[in-house]
C-alpha cells in the first residue's frame, strides 16, 4: 500500500462508490419497469381489446404445441 499513489486510491475509491449507487439505481429501475408492464398489460386487456372487439381466447396450434412441449422450461 505505501507504494500506490493517493489519486490511484482515489480513483479507485470512486469507482466503488459509482458501482454501489449504479446498482442501487438498476434495482428501483427494474421495479419501475415491472409496475409499467403490469399497468400496460391492464390496460390493453380493459380498454384496447374491448374496445376493438378483439377475443383473447384465441386458438393457435403453434402455441398450443409449444405448450404442451412444457413452453419456457426453467
Amino acid at each position: 500500500m505505501k507504494n500506490l499513489p493517493i489519486p490511484l486510491l482515489t480513483f479507485l475509491a470512486v469507482q466503488v462508490g459509482t458501482g454501489i449507487w449504479w446498482g442501487a439505481q438498476i434495482t428501483s429501475t427494474a421495479q419501475w419497469a415491472e409496475v409499467v408492464a403490469e399497468e400496460n398489460r391492464r390496460y390493453i386487456s380493459e380498454v384496447v381489446i374491448p374496445s376493438y372487439e378483439i377475443s383473447d381466447s384465441w386458438d393457435n396450434p403453434h402455441y398450443n404445441n409449444w405448450l404442451k412441449a412444457g413452453g419456457w422450461k426453467y
